[in-house]
Parts: structure tokens; sequence; C-alpha cells
């Protein structure tokens, strides 16, 4: 389903966030070797996704972030320094579950870890959210022992929902908790 706006429809392609260190752009084909090279068994340890075996594999989740902005269902967001614009990572924003429920998801590459960009760049995504889309709540699961990027939902107002345990496409169990981020422009939230 496409998100619902506020207002006017925006351009997904043109979206541009900025933050105090960080710039957030729209994922493109200029971003395949960087997502490639960086997306590792490592990082998808806490993640649904299994990292590429192929570039193929990771030009095919860019094709799909490309449809996700023509059908106005997703938003991924390549997450860059803002002085030298060294990729960090992706973030995104997903309409999986429906217009009133948005989904929230980052990653970050190995060497970006510890510097706080993680909840800068998801502060930012919501930031948006809140000015541009109608919705009730973001939902961010999360693997119950990544402590960090549960600091990014609570740091948010999160609270937890839910709790599940799903299997990995790498075949890894994860223990999830659930975050909703409730939507300060709603009531009831």
């Amino acid at each position: 389903m496409p998100f619902v706006y506020l207002g006017k429809t925006q351009v997904l392609t043109k979206v541009v966030l900025h933050t105090t260190r960080l710039t957030l752009v729209p994922v493109s084909r200029q971003d395949i070797s960087d997502i490639f090279e960086n997306f590792t068994a490592e990082i998808t340890r806490y993640m649904m996704p299994a990292p590429a075996e192929t570039e193929s594999d990771t030009e095919a989740f860019v094709a799909a972030a490309i449809t996700g902005f023509e059908r106005h269902s997703d938003l991924h967001l390549s997450i860059r320094s803002r002085t030298t614009d060294e990729f960090l990572g992706i973030c995104g924003l997903h309409d999986r579950l429906g217009p009133d429920d948005l989904e929230l998801g980052i990653w970050l590459k190995k060497a970006a870890h510890g510097n706080n960009y993680g909840l800068e760049a998801i502060s930012a995504v919501k930031d948006w959210a809140e000015e541009f889309l109608s919705y009730r709540q973001l939902i961010y699961p999360v693997y119950r022992r990544n402590i960090p990027s549960r600091r990014i939902a609570e740091a948010l107002g999160g609270t937890v929902i839910d709790e599940d345990k799903k299997v990995s496409m790498g075949g890894q169990e994860l223990d999830e908790v659930v975050y909703s981020i409730g939507n300060p422009n709603k009531s009831g939230t």
C-alpha cells in the first residue's frame, strides 16, 4: 500500500534529509558497491535479511528500492557523512503493515558503529514522516540483545508492543522485540 500524505505527494527520489553530521539521500545505483561490501554476515546477525551473495543481489535490492519510491510504499535512504560523503549505511521507512503502521529499519557499516549515527538517522526519518505522512505509529522491530538499536527506539519514546521469535533469511533465530513510536500529530497514540 502506498504512503498516505498529509498534503502534496512527495517525490521520494528527491527526499534529502540533513542532520548535524549526516545527509540521507535516496538509495541509487551509485550505492551498489558500498552496500554489497558493507552489508555483511556480521552486520545482518540481528536482522531478517541475509547478506547478498553477489553484487547482482544488491542490484536487485536497489531496483526494488527504486520501485518502492515509484509506488510510494518505501523510502530507502543512503546514510552519508555530511562532511566527507562517506557511505555509512541504509535506513528506511516501509508501508508493509498498512498506512497506519509504518516500519522503520536501519543498518550501519561496522566502522560507523558507536557514533550514535543510528539515532541521528532514524530521528531524521521520523521527523520527515511526522511532517509529510499520515500514520498512527512507527513500528521498529529489534533483536532483543541489540542494545544500541533498542536505545534508538527508547530515545524516541518507543514502547514494546510485541515480542516474537523468527528465523532470519540467513537461518538465525531472532528473538525480536517490537517497539511502537507514536505519532504526536495523531490523538490516542
